[in-house]
């Protein structure tokens, strides 16, 4: 309800207009009267209201200098001027002041109630704006730490840099790129040799400790920027002015890259590697030099024109434990992401390429697959703590260390990793149901307000500053249901409604529903009902 008051020095007006005007019919609670106005004043302290009719001359206080006091404490209440006073200065102070109507006493209720109903309209629309626009400010404030993410982990692939999505990201987030050389710099880690008490398993434990070592201090640092936290491997992205010479850039690297690795060795006691890309000039570049620095500390050796640190004593022996299984790694690192992305038909899609993986490695022995194992459930088990979720929490038939036993062959590994994808990507979808619910909530009520208009996934993204892509997934993963699916069973319910109503003629009902072309909309109507519209109808 609109709140109002009253201030008019006539007792006849104040009870005329309390007792005379249907003011429920105008959605407006009639919270009291003054009348002058210093009690205008202290009712509008007490009431709050967003609407006060008053008249202009008044003993103790006029109407102008109430208003006056008004505006200079930033009340914007919509106004409405009732008076009889026809002095022309005061016509020009009520303007400046910013009242909504002016009516001349003796005013009909026909006029009274007309001005009423629009300056209610009014109220309620800004109102209904006001709504919507903080709902938007409480979206981006839920996204905008998944935003951030989203940015710099794009910024590492190709052509994302080109995209709507980039620019009006980086422009909400508050984020330029402008005049700065860039570098790409990877930090992998692993338990040294010289650590034999600890197990392969135990990094995921080390992989969360990592994680939030690099986050503080990626958070303090203007320089440098964490693009992508993932099991084993840190990727950063360092900005310098453009105008240092490159003998400055490469000192500057190598601090950066010494304050990371001297944490995680001192901290953790764990072996690092590092590597760094050539200073890229163009925010555009910056996918190519990544994939040039996966490259090299894939390599675990010195390339010249580039720049890596690996402080193993044993190089050859460090670098050939590392890629004993080298696409097996990529597999299980697309697998996990996959998983966690919600999109459960990739990930199994996933498991079958990891098949296909090992029938291209020879010498495969029983101890290999189940070493491939404990690598995946180190690296699922960091993607799950991320979520608020334990490993041990997700069912399965016996416990992970007890199933190895049973791991003779490749089919047995392939069945397991198809138990452990399936349950956790039950874990991790009933997690994300109600994180993402609000998020679910606004693009269905979007829907349900545009369904007549040209929808896409693109103005919903838009306006909540994700991408289209993940939007997309999240909206599967809470409903179970496509977008698009969605739109047109809301579409064909509405025009189910129309026609039952006998209302509308078929074109009306398909263009009230957002469908131009009437043939399609019938097409579509018979696929979602079983009849056409003639027959439905």
């Amino acid at each position: 309800m609109i709140r109002a008051i009253i201030i008019d020095d006539d007792l006849t007006t104040l009870d005329g207009l309390s007792a005379s005007v249907p003011w429920q019919r105008y959605n407006i609670e009639l919270c009291g009267t003054g009348c002058n106005g210093r009690e205008g004043l202290e009712l509008i302290e007490r009431h709050a209201p967003q609407l006060i009719l008053t008249d202009i001359y008044m003993p103790v206080m006029d109407g102008i200098e109430m208003l006056r006091q008004l505006r200079a404490d930033g009340n914007e209440a919509e106004v409405i001027i009732l008076s009889g006073y026809e002095d022309f200065k005061y016509a020009q102070s009520a303007v400046k002041l910013r009242v909504a109507d002016y009516l001349s006493k003796p005013a009909s209720l026909m006029e009274i109630e007309a001005v009423l109903a629009s300056v209610s309209a009014r109220i309620q629309t800004v109102q209904q704006d006001a709504e919507a626009e903080q709902e938007l400010r409480e979206l981006w404030e839920l996204h905008q730490p998944m935003t951030r993410k989203l940015l710099l982990k794009g910024m590492l692939e190709s052509h994302f840099t080109q995209s709507p999505f980039f620019e009006k990201a980086c422009r909400q987030l508050g984020l330029s790129f402008e005049d700065q050389v860039f570098t790409v710099v990877l930090l992998e880690y692993g338990i040294p040799r010289s650590r034999p008490q600890v197990k392969r398993s135990d990094l995921a434990i080390y992989s969360y400790a990592v994680g939030n070592m690099i986050e503080e201090m990626s958070q303090a640092s203007k320089e440098v920027l964490l693009a992508d936290l993932a099991p084993h491997m840190v990727a950063l992205i360092v900005c310098m002015p453009r105008h240092l010479r490159p003998s400055t850039l490469l000192q500057r690297v190598k601090y950066v890259i010494g304050q990371y690795t001297e944490q995680i060795k001192t901290y953790l006691k764990l072996e690092v590697w590092a590597a760094a890309s050539q200073p890229v000039y163009s925010i555009h570049e910056l996918a190519a030099a990544y994939a040039k620095t996966v490259d090299l500390i894939a390599g675990r050796k010195y390339i010249d024109r580039y720049w890596l640190t690996d402080e193993a004593k044993d190089d050859a022996a460090s670098g050939a434990a590392s890629m004993e299984l080298p696409r097996l790694t990529e597999d299980y690192q697309r697998l996990v992401r996959h998983l966690v992305d919600g999109q459960l038909e990739l990930a199994e899609r996933q498991v079958e390429e990891l098949g296909r993986s090992l029938g291209q490695h020879e010498g495969l022995t029983v101890q290999s697959l189940r070493n491939a194992i404990v690598e995946l459930i180190g690296m699922l088990t960091v993607a799950l703590y991320e979520k608020g979720i334990q490993l041990e929490d997700i069912p399965m038939p016996t416990h992970w260390h007890e199933d190895l036993e049973r791991i003779h062959h490749v089919h047995d590994y392939l069945d397991y990793v198809g138990e452990l994808t399936t349950s956790a990507g039950a874990a991790l979808a009933a997690r994300g149901r109600h994180k993402h619910q609000k998020t679910v909530d606004f693009m269905k009520r979007y829907v349900q307000e545009h369904y007549s208009e040209e929808l896409t996934l693109d103005d919903i993204a838009e306006k909540v500053y994700l991408t289209r892509n993940y939007l997309s997934q999240l909206f599967k993963e809470v409903t179970g249901e496509n977008y698009n699916s969605y739109i047109t069973r809301v579409r064909m319910e509405k025009a189910k409604e129309m026609m039952l109503s006998g209302k509308y003629k078929l074109y009306e009902v398909a263009i009230r529903v957002g469908y131009k072309n009437n043939a399609y909309f019938s097409q579509q109507f018979k696929k979602y009902t079983g009849k056409s519209p003639s027959e439905y109808s």
